[in-house]
Parts: C-alpha cells; sequence; structure tokens
C-alpha cells in the first residue's frame, strides 16, 4: 500500500508558473529519496503532450513512460498552492499532486481525487487548509469521503431500485445496454449509487458510479416518457444486463499445463494471463504516433463546427471497423466498437470540451482535456475491469485527436515475427496485428478483462498483461519466451526454457496439423455418411482462403459487403466481374450467393431504406429487394452473367411467404432468359417461424433450403441476437430453434430436396454434429472453422450423431443440450 506522509505534503506556498510549482513537487520526492531529480524534467516532458490538470483546482503531473528507471520509490507529493498558478489556458491548479509512479499503487489516490473533483467544498477545503495531515487522510482514504456526511443524492420523479448482478458490476458492456435504452426516450433519466448519480444517457457518468456486482442501483427519470422509459430499463435489469464473456479464455488456460510448477532460468517479468499459449520470438516494442495541436484558437463557432464534424467522422470509422472485426472475429468481438461509438458520443464530454473551445481553446485542445480527465478518473477506480475502460475511452479520444492535431513519426508496426511488447493496445491497434508476424503480445498496463485482450483471444494470440513498467525497457531485438499461461515474460531463455515451452507448443500444434493436413479430405462419418463442408465468405480473397481451408465450395456468399462503405450502389458490370473473380478462385466448386440481404440492423443509406419501428419486421431481405426491383434486377442479371464461369446457386434471404418467393421466381427467371443463362439451382434461407411453418409449399418451388439459424434462432425466441441484454441468451441450440429445424428437414425430404446452415451454430463443434444428426448435409461455417469441424465430424458415426440429435431435441433449454456436448 503506498504510504503518503506530512513530509510528503508542502503547505501554503506560492509558484510563479507551472515549472515552479512542479520543481517544489519534485523537490520533495527527492529529499525523501523517491525518485532521481532528472525525473523532473519528464514531468515538464509530459506536460508538452498531456494536459495533466483534472478540474476544480486539482492537477496530477507524472513523468514519461520511458523514465520510469529515474524512480527509486513509487511516492506521491503534494503542493498546496492557495492562490493557484496558471496550468494553461487560463485553469489555475491550487493542488498540485506529484505522482512517481512505478507500479499501480498510485490508483487509489486516483480513485479519491475522483470525489474531491465532484465536491467544490471538498476541493477548497483541501486547497486551503492548514494541516498537511487532513490531505494525507484525504487521499489515502483514512478520512471518509464527504459523501458519507451528506444526504443522498436526490432522485428524479419516478424511480425502482434494482442490483447489479454480473460478475464484473457496472461496467462497459451492460452500461453501454443502459445508454442504448435510455437514448430512446424523451427524459431525463438517473442512475444512483449510494451518494454518487449518473447521466443514464452517458457512459462515462454510469462507469464513474463505481457499482461493483451485488449493488443496489436506484434509477429515477421525469418527462414525458418517464414511464416508458422506467419500464424498458427496469426489463432490462430483469433480464441480466450483458457482461463480459471470459469463460472461454478461462477454460483455455485452464486446459493446459500450468508454467507454474516449472521455474523460468530465464529473467522473468511476472504479468498477469490474459490469453493462452506460447511464443518464442525476439521482443519488439510498440511506439504509437505523437500527436500535436495548437492550444488556443480565435474562432470558437468554427472550431465547435470542426469538432462535431470530426466526431461524425471518427465514427464512421469505428463503424468501419466494427464491420472489418464483425468479418474476422464474429459480431461478440465486434461490439467492442459499438461501445467505443456510445464513448464517441457521450453527451457529457462533449459538453465539457465544447466549453473549453467557448473559453478560447482549440478543438483539439478542448477534446484532449475531456476526454484525457475522464480516462484519468476511469483509471483511478478500484475496480480493475471499470478502471480497464480507460483504454477504451484514451482509444477514442486519440482516433479524434488525430483527425483534429498533427500526427507525426507514425505507429511501429512489426515486419518480421515478434512478440509485441507496448504500454497498452488499444482495441483498434489490437485489430490490426498481422497474427502471421506477432506471436505473442506482452502490455505493461492492462488486465485480463480489457478489450483488448478479448480480442487477443480472439485472434488466437498468447498474451500476458499489467507485467509493468519494466518491460518497456527491454531492448528490440531481445530474445524472448511469453508464457501466456503462467502469466510471465521471459527474457533471455535457456535452452531448457525453450526446450520446455516448445513441447508444450508442439502438443497444440500437432492437434492443428492434424486437421490442416487432412483438410482436403471430405467430411465422411466413421459408417459413411458424407456432410459437405463450405465456407461463409464476402470478397475474393476470401474466396481462394476457402479453397485454402478445405472449403468444398461457399455455403454464403454476403453480397452486402459490395454495397457498404460507399456512397453508390455498384453497377452490373462491377458485380459481374467480382462474381466472376469469385468463380475463377473457386475453380469449378459450387457457390450460393445470397441476394442483397439490407434491413433491420444493415443499413446502407444511399438505398433509401424506410424509417422504421421495428426494421428486424420491415423490409429484410427478399422484402427490400422486392420493393427496390432495379437494384434486384441488376445484381440478378450480374449473377446469370458470372454463372458462365462455374456452378452458381441462387438463394434469397428472409423469405416469409410463398407469394414472396414467387414474385422473386418470376424475376429471376425473366433476367435469365434475358441474359441467355442456363438454369441455376434456386434455393431460399429458412430464418422466421412461418417459412418453417410453410416448409412443405415452399419446399415445391425451389432446389434447397439453407438454415440461418442466427436470425431463425432470434425470430423464433423473440430475442434481438445484437441486444444489450439479451443476446447472450439467444442461443441457436434452444431445443425451440432444433425443433423448427427439425420441421424444416423432414419437409424437405418429403419434397427431394437438400437442407444445409450458414449460421454460427454449423461452426460449433457440437452444433455440426447436432444439425448432422438433425439431416442436414451441407454446414456452411467460418474459413478458419473448416479443418476443425471437418475433422470432428470424421471421428464420429452418423448413428451417434442422431441419437444425440434426438437426445438435444427431448432437452428442456439451451443449457441441457449444450450439457449434452460434455458427456460425449
Amino acid at each position: 500500500m503506498l504510504t503518503l506522509t506530512n513530509d510528503l505534503v508542502a503547505i501554503g506556498k506560492s509558484a510563479t508558473d507551472k515549472a515552479d510549482a512542479i520543481a517544489q513537487a519534485v523537490d520533495l520526492l527527492t529529499a525523501a529519496g523517491k525518485i532521481d531529480p532528472r525525473y523532473g524534467a519528464s514531468m515538464m516532458g509530459r506536460e508538452k503532450v498531456a494536459n495533466t490538470f483534472l478540474g476544480n483546482g486539482i492537477a496530477i503531473p507524472h513523468g514519461l513512460p520511458k523514465d520510469r528507471d529515474l524512480i527509486h520509490d513509487t511516492a506521491i507529493a503534494v503542493v498546496q498552492l492557495p492562490a493557484g498558478v496558471d496550468w494553461g489556458s487560463g485553469e489555475r491548479a491550487r493542488l498540485v499532486v506529484a505522482i512517481a509512479a512505478r507500479s499501480d499503487e498510485h490508483l487509489a489516490v486516483l480513485t479519491n481525487l475522483t470525489d474531491v473533483l465532484g465536491d467544490e467544498a471538498e476541493a477548497e477545503k483541501l486547497a486551503t487548509t492548514l494541516d498537511p495531515a487532513d490531505i494525507v487522510a484525504r487521499l489515502t482514504g483514512q478520512a471518509p469521503s464527504p459523501a458519507n456526511d451528506i444526504a443522498p443524492a436526490s432522485d428524479l420523479d419516478q424511480s425502482f431500485t434494482a442490483t447489479i448482478r454480473g460478475a464484473h458490476g457496472l461496467h462497459a458492456r451492460p452500461a453501454t445496454a443502459l445508454v442504448d435504452i435510455a437514448k430512446r426516450f424523451d427524459a431525463e433519466i438517473q442512475l444512483r449509487h449510494g451518494e454518487r448519480s449518473g447521466n443514464a444517457k452517458s457512459l462515462i457518468s454510469l462507469l464513474r458510479l463505481g457499482a461493483e456486482k451485488g449493488a443496489e442501483i436506484t434509477v429515477s427519470a421525469e418527462g414525458p416518457q418517464a414511464a416508458e422509459a422506467l419500464d424498458a430499463l427496469r426489463a432490462a435489469f430483469a433480464a441480466g444486463l450483458e457482461d463480459e464473456d471470459d469463460s472461454a479464455g478461462d477454460a483455455a488456460a485452464g486446459s493446459a499445463p500450468s508454467a507454474v510448477a516449472l521455474e523460468w532460468e530465464g529473467h522473468v517479468l511476472p504479468g498477469i494471463s490474459s490469453s493462452p499459449g506460447y511464443a518464442l520470438a525476439p521482443v519488439f516494442q510498440f511506439l504509437r504516433e505523437d500527436v500535436t495541436f495548437d492550444e488556443t484558437a480565435a474562432d470558437a463557432v468554427a472550431e465547435r463546427e470542426k469538432l462535431d464534424a470530426t466526431i461524425q467522422t471518427a465514427w464512421r470509422q469505428l463503424e468501419d471497423l466494427y464491420e472489418e472485426v464483425w468479418k474476422k472475429s464474429g459480431p461478440a468481438k465486434a461490439q467492442i466498437f459499438r461501445a467505443h461509438q456510445e464513448f464517441l458520443g457521450d453527451p457529457e464530454m462533449i459538453e465539457a470540451a465544447a466549453g473549453l473551445i467557448a473559453q478560447g481553446r482549440s478543438a483539439a485542445s478542448g477534446w484532449n482535456a475531456a476526454f484525457t480527465e475522464r480516462a484519468d478518473l476511469l483509471a483511478g477506480m478500484h475496480d480493475a475491469t471499470l478502471a480497464a475502460r480507460a483504454t477504451d475511452l484514451r482509444d477514442v479520444g486519440l482516433r479524434v485527436l488525430k483527425l483534429l492535431g498533427r500526427v507525426t513519426g507514425g505507429a511501429r508496426l512489426p515486419d518480421t515475427p515478434c512478440v509485441l511488447v507496448a504500454d497498452d493496445l488499444t482495441p483498434s491497434d489490437t485489430a490490426q496485428l498481422d497474427k502471421a508476424l506477432v506471436k505473442g503480445l506482452c502490455t505493461a498496463s492492462g488486465g485480463p478483462t480489457s478489450h483488448t485482450s478479448i480480442i487477443a483471444r480472439s485472434l488466437d494470440i498468447p498474451a500476458v498483461v499489467g507485467a509493468g513498467q519494466s518491460v518497456l525497457d527491454v531492448a528490440n531485438g531481445t530474445p524472448a519466451l511469453l508464457d501466456g499461461m503462467g502469466g510471465a515474460l521471459v527474457l533471455s531463455p535457456t535452452d531448457t526454457d525453450r526446450n520446455w515451452a516448445e513441447a508444450a507448443m508442439n502438443d497444440l500444434a500437432r492437434q492443428r496439423e492434424i486437421e490442416a493436413r487432412d483438410r482436403y479430405k471430405p467430411a465422411i462419418t466413421t459408417d459413411g455418411a458424407r456432410i459437405e463442408v463450405v465456407a461463409n465468405i464476402s470478397d475474393v480473397p476470401e474466396a481462394t482462403a476457402a479453397i485454402e481451408a478445405g472449403g468444398e465450395g461457399v455455403g454464403l456468399l454476403r453480397t452486402e459487403f459490395l454495397f457498404v462503405n460507399r456512397d453508390h450502389a455498384p453497377s452490373e458490370d462491377e458485380q459481374a466481374a467480382i462474381y466472376s473473380a469469385m468463380l475463377d478462385a473457386m475453380n469449378g466448386l459450387p457457390i450460393i450467393i445470397r441476394t442483397l440481404d439490407v434491413g433491420g440492423d444493415k443499413e446502407i443509406p444511399y438505398l433509401q431504406m424506410p424509417v422504421e419501428e421495428n426494421p428486424f419486421l420491415g423490409e429484410r431481405g427478399i422484402r427490400f429487394c422486392l420493393t427496390h426491383e432495379p437494384i434486384f434486377r441488376t445484381q440478378l442479371r450480374a449473377i446469370f452473367r458470372a454463372s458462365a464461369r462455374g456452378p452458381v446457386r441462387i438463394m434469397f434471404p428472409m423469405v416469409a411467404m410463398t407469394d414472396e418467393l414467387d414474385a422473386a421466381l418470376r424475376i429471376a427467371e425473366e433476367i435469365r432468359a434475358e441474359v441467355g443463362a442456363e438454369r441455376a439451382e434456386m434455393g431460399i434461407m429458412i430464418e422466421v417461424p412461418s417459412a418453417v411453418l410453410m416448409a412443405p409449399e415452399l419446399a415445391q418451388r425451389v432446389d434447397f433450403f439453407s438454415i440461418g439459424t442466427n436470425d431463425l434462432t432470434q425470430y423464433a425466441l423473440a430475442m434481438d441476437r445484437m441486444h444489450p441484454t439479451l443476446a447472450r441468451k439467444a442461443d441457436g441450440l434452444h431445443p425451440a430453434v432444433l425443433r423448427l429445424i427439425d420441421q424444416t428437414v423432414q419437409a424437405a425430404n418429403a419434397a427431394g430436396i437438400w437442407v444445409g446452415a450458414c449460421g454460427g451454430v454449423a461452426g460449433d463443434p457440437l452444433g455440426a454434429r447436432i444439425l448432422s444428426g438433425l439431416g442436414l448435409v451441407e454446414l456452411s461455417v467460418s474459413i478458419p472453422s473448416i479443418p476443425s469441424v471437418k475433422a470432428e465430424l470424421r471421428s464420429l458415426s452418423m448413428e451417434q450423431c442422431r441419437d444425440l440429435a434426438q437426445r438435444a431435441l427431448a432437452c428442456p433449454d439451451a443449457a441441457s443440450v449444450r450439457a449434452l456436448g460434455a458427456s460425449r
């Protein structure tokens, strides 16, 4: 525990300027033997790149990470300046809390400063007290927060109470869920935890409540839609707010041999296991760009307009990043960037930046001060999960700042295999890493519940976090062993270290190699039944990758990706060229092209999509195409033109009724005749319960069905698969969904057509077994899953799969179905 003593507090001082104030604090730290006096220059260096003024007369100067070797012991010195000193742009600091930190022991002090920042009377007391013990007691937590001595914060007109049930409390994801809901209503809404209250439409405000698991929250509202808002929020709490899912990482870590039993012989820098696995490669230090900007600006109106426009640009960048990560790692990991968009639109942060701009700051300076202050407050909170969100807020803040300011230096990314070392990595940084080069990650800061850790696990990159600032001093090229199981970076590992790590790596790689070696073998069960394993793709490179991974074709080409990130629809020639290139890449293997599937959560502005109260129940999929027939006809012409290059199957999405299918088939036949193309197999996606109920009639009109398990699940269970509180319960292995699939297969068999699946369940090993047992003959999965799904099916008999499927159909809930997988 950090000790702050009276001799490190100077009372009643004055300073000529910021440099003088910092020098006085440095003198205190030097006299106590806590730092090398050269650390003062590092503190001034920090002031050139960041604003350390927090607000309410409090500044927290601290040095640059590269100079932490000048710190002998973590310590804090406080210089009280009753008259204040200019800290830049008219801000006056009266309490200078100088931090020299080798570790995270100082965070408790920052947590206590959070209360002071929100209480002008308390800040005034600390700035004028004549007793240094008052400051020591307040910053070390020995004195109670003044909030304990005042009446509770008042609630709004209507209210209810709820209990936080998530393991990590009210962290980013559940808070984002609440903000999403609150923003829908014309009402003032707040949450209160003890004496603290927060704006329910501000993500940062909610995170600062510090509500942990078991905390009682009062939710109150007033305004025209207060009652409706409270009903919606009450339902969200009752359903259970979405929590971080780290179970996969925990399970993976627990299933591997522990390195704790082995004492590494090299120099060990201990940290926290974040993503399991091992890596042997030289160290590469990651450096970000430098951003500079003017502190002041003459035209406040123009600067505010500049800030607003830049925030919109950053929002679009995050939308692109969301789509990229969605394709690479799935919607759960991509959802991180939805939370980033909430940070970006936080009303309190934007208001704070606007207020500084009105006082003469530039847009960049005002924004930098606003997001830095809030990130520092989050970093100082007691709960590690909440503190980890500071990295996400800094990521968002820097994204905007780089657009507003001048970027120099450029981020350094590796061009040879390495263990990447950084102070911390933002989700944006992690998402752009090349897995072929980055064999492991090690960060000085961060925790295992951070979004960076989650993405590292999704990319299957071993990672260690929280290893301390000393890792930043490791020279580039230093031989290293990253132990993602035990949580350590081992420098200059010995031959014994390498041999042990290589053996552990080989065990995992051996299984992957077997799967990869056999990836071109068909998925034939031990009793002779064959299941085609094909790929879900979105572009030409993925078509090539699908074949390389052992895919036997393409079961889903998502053509909507041709329409995004542009301001007009692709032409017929452009589409025909892309479809042709994909068919060439498939080298004679079949490809199922799904016609444009937009609506619901897939919005493309230039298509003039209607504004709908319930977009998931509106013009989605085939309905949109039929009401925008020119777009539909153009796409069909391109598909039929490309069909001369290889076997094409055409699939219509979101068909719910026979008349929709009849209209689509009529238009398709007209286009085929115009183009003069050969007949193509026609199919539909089974995604809504009405299609299941009408499957006997629909099957008479098409050549195949493809089960879209993701949408079928959300419509069958009435749970939006991207809903902030319900998505984790929308399990495609729920017996209700499986029974709908079984009913579909029976109808298809009676009509003599085949059934496949192209949703997430197909790539789940248990899901693949059950779907095969239900009678599906094709599974379309993400490219990385192809070898493992084929290997899974080759290890079983169809009799085993059918038995498993029947037992799953008889289960009462999804948990019971998943339990069957553990009993294999």
